[in-house]
C-alpha cells in the first residue's frame, strides 16, 4: 500500500469510526495548544491590519491638513473707484508659519517606527505560526500513517497466531509451515516499519509540542506592543502638534495675534437667536389652568426664567394674550425672538488657552 494511499484510508476509517475497539494515537496537547494559538493569531492579524489602517488614514489626514494650511485667507474688500478693492495686497496663508516638513516627518516617521517596533516583530510571530502549521500537518499525516501501520500489524498478529494454532493435514503440513514462516517473516518486517514510525512520530510530536509552547509563551508580549503602538501614534500627534510651534501672528485675523480684526463691525447686523420660555417655566397653578380652559397656551414667566433663563439668552419672551371679542388667542411666543445681539462679533473663536504658541512639545 502506497504512503499517501494508507493515510486516505487511515483518515476515512477514523472519521467513520467502524472499528470501535481501535483507539486512535493521541496528539491531544498538541491539537488543544494550536486551536488556542490560532484563535490568538486571528487577533493579532486584526491588530496588523488596523495598524496599516491607521497609518494609511493618518498619512491621508496629515496630506489633507498640509493642504489646507497652504491654501489663504479670505481677504476682506472695500468699495473702490473701480469696483472691490482688497484690504490686503497679498493674501495671508491659513498656516503661516506652521512647520509643514514637520508633519510630513511625523507621518513618515509614523509609518517607520510602527513597520519596525511594532508589526516586524508580530509578523516574526506569524511566520513561526506558519511554521508550526506545516509541522502540524505533517504531524497529522505521520499519525494517520502510525495508526494503518498499527492496524496492519494487528491483522498480520491475528493472523500468524490463527495459523501457529491450526493443526493442518499430514499432506498440508509443509505447505502450511511455508505459509507461516512467510507470514512470521512479513510480521516483523512490518513491526520494523511500525517501530520506526513510531519513533518519527514521537519525535515530531516533541518538536511541535516545543514550538508551541514557546509560541505561547511569546504572546504575553502582545500587550506590551499594544501599548508602544499607542504610544507611537501619540508620539505622531505630538510632532504634528509641535509643527504649530513656529506659527506666527496672523495681524488683521481673529487669531492668537493681538490685534484683532478690525472689521468685523459690519457683521452686527447678523440676527443671533434667542430662546423663548419653555413649558417647565410656568407655575403649577398657571399649567392647570391652561389645560382646563383650553386657550391659555403660554403663561407668564416664573423667577427661574425657564429654559431661557438657564442658558443666559439676552432677552426673555414674555407671552402675551391679544383679545377678540370675548375669546382669548395665545400670541406666537418666538414673535421677536431673533433680535441682532450686540455680542455677535465672532463666529469662531481662538483655542483657549493658546499654550502652544509659547511652547515646544517635548517629544
Amino acid at each position: 500500500m502506497g504512503h499517501a494511499w494508507r493515510v486516505v484510508m487511515e483518515n476515512v476509517r477514523q472519521k467513520v469510526g467502524a472499528d470501535r475497539t481501535f483507539k486512535a494515537t493521541s496528539n491531544a496537547r498538541n491539537e488543544a495548544m494550536f486551536k488556542e494559538a490560532t484563535e490568538f493569531c486571528t487577533h493579532l492579524r486584526v491588530l496588523e491590519r488596523d495598524l496599516r489602517s491607521m497609518h494609511k488614514e493618518i498619512d491621508a489626514k496629515f496630506v489633507n491638513l498640509r493642504n489646507i494650511l497652504s491654501s489663504p485667507l479670505p481677504r476682506a474688500f472695500e468699495e473702490g473707484r473701480d469696483g472691490a478693492v482688497p484690504c490686503t495686497e497679498e493674501p495671508k496663508l491659513i498656516g503661516q508659519g506652521v512647520g509643514l516638513e514637520v508633519l510630513q516627518q511625523a507621518a513618515n516617521d509614523l509609518k517607520i517606527r510602527l513597520d519596525e517596533d511594532v508589526i516586524k516583530p508580530l509578523r516574526s510571530w506569524l511566520i513561526a505560526y506558519r511554521s508550526v502549521c506545516d509541522r502540524m500537518e505533517k504531524l497529522e499525516a505521520l499519525r494517520l500513517e502510525l495508526d494503518s501501520r498499527r492496524r496492519t500489524v494487528d491483522s498480520l498478529t491475528e493472523k500468524v497466531d490463527r495459523l501457529d494454532k491450526m493443526q493442518p493435514a499430514p499432506q498440508q503440513k509443509d505447505k502450511h509451515e511455508q505459509e507461516l514462516e512467510k507470514m512470521t517473516q512479513l510480521l516483523h518486517h512490518k513491526r520494523s516499519k511500525l517501530t520506526r514510525t513510531m519513533h518519527a512520530y514521537r519525535e515530531l510530536e516533541q518538536t511541535v509540542f516545543n514550538s508551541l509552547n514557546t509560541l505561547i509563551k511569546d504572546t504575553g508580549v502582545l500587550r506590551d506592543y499594544t501599548g508602544l503602538s499607542l504610544q507611537i501614534l501619540q508620539e505622531c500627534y505630538q510632532k504634528g502638534y509641535a509643527a504649530f510651534s513656529t506659527a506666527t501672528p496672523l495681524l488683521d485675523y481673529n487669531s492668537t495675534s493681538d490685534n484683532l480684526f478690525t472689521h468685523m463691525q459690519m457683521m452686527d447686523n447678523v440676527p443671533v437667536r434667542v430662546g423663548a420660555p419653555s413649558e417647565r417655566s410656568r407655575q403649577p397653578s398657571d399649567r392647570l389652568g391652561a389645560r382646563k380652559d383650553g386657550l391659555g397656551l403660554y403663561a407668564p414667566l416664573s423667577d427661574d426664567g425657564g429654559d431661557a433663563g438657564q442658558y443666559g439668552n439676552d432677552q426673555q419672551i414674555q407671552p402675551q394674550m391679544s383679545g377678540y371679542g370675548d375669546m382669548q388667542q395665545a400670541v406666537n411666543p418666538y414673535h421677536g425672538a431673533y433680535q441682532p445681539s450686540p455680542n455677535a462679533t465672532r463666529y469662531m473663536t481662538s483655542p483657549s488657552p493658546a499654550a502652544w504658541q509659547n511652547q515646544v512639545v517635548q517629544y
